[in-house]
């Protein structure tokens, strides 16, 4: 097996340059991919300089945002003979035994998707992501913002899983395609997830491996407005690709503008 993982950088060497630490020494069966997703920064020459061989370095020239760009390392690192695909966000830093996890995973389940236990850096033992949660029109993560006890453990399908960390077979990528580029943020992984069900592909949760995930500073900071516009607008299109039903759109749209903020200040204010 070859494994290519595939790290996409837009104006943030410190953070890919963290991650890359983390992975780093990888094993023979694993190659490093970062596509620079347009960055106006110094990230390519500070990149090359620390990295060097180390890094397969893809520029992409713009910014081709998520599916573009990681569109476009999946194609470099199908074209350098790699059997899987592992998506991860530079924002991330990863358990050392994580890739081994999910290869191991990736026996028992060849022809699924695979995510892993994601927990908030800020916080290392608060979950982010313990599954993909598709049901009557809400879209959300399993366990958010619990505190990590042991309770999401079993290895087990999921609806779907997040781009964060998303492990993808080749003979997927060959039966499905790449991520749909008409999202330009937010959903194009549950939609790849969703749509990769319609095939009878899987999508198996994987505790034993973990990520750490600054949430949202891959985003450069993009005000709360801003990301609830390109949120609404990506979960239109996702409806529109699932022809979903006009009762699962309404709950989507309440689920995203009130009771998950609601949800996400009760507990935050538990916390206190």
């Amino acid at each position: 097996m070859k494994l290519g993982v595939i790290l996409l950088n837009w104006n943030g060497y410190q953070d890919t340059r963290e991650c890359l630490n983390s992975l780093l020494p990888v094993p023979q069966w694993v190659e490093l991919f970062v596509v620079d997703n347009g960055s106006t920064d110094d990230s390519v020459q500070i990149l090359k300089s620390e990295f060097g061989d180390s890094i397969c370095l893809i520029q992409t020239g713009t910014n081709l945002l998520f599916a573009g760009g990681n569109n476009a390392g999946v194609q470099t690192a199908m074209e350098k003979g790699c059997d899987a695909i592992l998506l991860l966000n530079n924002d991330t830093i990863v358990e050392k035994s994580t890739l081994d996890d999910l290869r191991e995973a990736s026996m028992r389940h060849p022809l699924s998707l695979l995510c892993p236990k994601i927990l908030y850096y800020s916080d290392r033992e608060t979950l982010w992501y313990a599954g993909g949660i598709w049901k009557y029109g809400r879209i959300a993560h399993r366990g958010i913002r619990d505190r990590d006890k042991g309770q999401y453990d079993v290895e087990e399908p999921t609806s779907w899983g997040t781009g964060c960390a998303l492990w993808i077979p080749r003979k997927v990528i060959e039966t499905i395609g790449r991520l749909d580029e008409d999202f330009k943020l937010y959903y194009e992984d549950v939609e790849y997830c969703l749509r990769a069900g319609k095939s009878s592909i899987q999508t198996i949760y994987v505790p034993t491996a973990r990520v750490w995930h600054k949430v949202s500073s891959s985003l450069g900071g993009h005000s709360s407005l801003r990301k609830q516009k390109r949120k609404l607008r990506s979960l239109g299109l996702l409806h529109a690709r699932l022809k979903s039903s006009p009762a699962a759109k309404f709950m989507s749209y309440v689920y995203l503008l009130f009771l998950d903020p609601l949800s996400a200040l009760v507990s935050k204010i538990g916390r206190k």
